[in-house]
């Protein structure tokens, strides 16, 4: 089971920080030595055309790097889905990336998520931006951005155990033995329509099995989820000891004929009262 959380990269927000950060380094710079007057101004990313370009750059890339770290923890096969209406243009100046995540995620991470994505975009910026200048300032914000990293990785760890879900039965449909509706002599019965099996079917158009025959029951269960791994609880009684259900070699139900008589037979689930089927048997010589 899974379900789909959506984080947003805001450009704007992740160049803006990346300037502020740089700017106050430059003004540290020069309150130590009006002689760096210039060095800080090439060092502080500001609104020049190639500081854009080049910040732009590093945050485009960090972004797909971003991306890397939530392999690991996606479901439905492990695709980082993007919205095809942003990723090419980017609208808006966000980048919108749709995760599919185990239902345990907790939701209440989902804000904190966001928050320590678009943090470690701009952490790893400003670490790009330093690392051809000063070595020094780089290593603060490389390990900044490792903290960052390690918190959106504790994200998906931090869930809470699943409790088992036990997927049983919704509806049964009996495949063998086929009893057919007759003029006004019913068939099969199933909670689809009178829920029980009448006189006239019991006598005119019951399913006849030999004394000591041994003859399988088949079913087939249906849940919620469309069939898929739903646990088969199914029972079988029999009304009258002249037919016993039994557990074949096989592993499946089967009526065995006991003695001469009529029966009706019901296989039914143990944890749904409304799911079952009848039908009526008759056993001969």
């Amino acid at each position: 089971m899974s379900k789909t959380i959506k984080i947003q990269i805001l450009h704007e927000l992740a160049m803006n920080s990346a300037k502020n950060e740089t700017y106050q380094m430059g003004v540290v710079e020069k309150a130590v030595d009006a002689k760096l007057i210039t060095a800080a101004f090439h060092e502080q990313a500001g609104n020049e055309a190639y500081h854009e370009a080049m910040l732009s750059r590093y945050m485009f890339s960090q972004i797909e790097v971003l991306k890397t770290f939530f392999a690991d923890y996606l479901t439905g096969g492990g695709n980082v889905a993007e919205d095809a209406t942003i990723s090419g243009a980017e609208a808006n100046g966000v980048t919108e990336i749709l995760l599919s995540v185990s239902d345990r995620f907790n939701d209440g991470y989902v804000k904190t998520l966001a928050r320590l994505s678009q943090k470690f975009v701009e952490d790893r910026m400003i670490y790009l931006w330093w690392h051809s200048v000063s070595k020094e300032f780089a290593a603060i914000y490389g390990g900044a951005a490792e903290e960052d990293r390690a918190g959106i990785m504790a994200c998906f760890n931090k869930t809470a155990p699943s409790a088992p879900v036990y997927r049983f039965p919704t509806a049964i449909e009996i495949k063998y033995p086929i009893i057919p509706a007759r003029g006004d002599v019913p068939g099969i019965i199933t909670p689809d329509n009178t829920g029980h099996v009448q006189d006239v079917q019991l006598f005119s158009n019951p399913w006849i099995i030999g004394i000591g025959d041994d003859s399988e029951i088949s079913y087939t269960i249906y849940g919620e989820d469309n069939g898929v791994s739903v646990i088969d609880d199914i029972m079988v009684r029999a009304d009258n000891p002249c037919c016993q259900p039994c557990i074949g070699s096989d592993g499946c139900w089967h009526l065995r004929g006991m003695s001469a008589g009529f029966s009706v037979v019901t296989l039914f689930s143990r944890h749904n009262d409304q799911v079952f089927a009848k039908f009526a048997v008759r056993v001969v010589k």
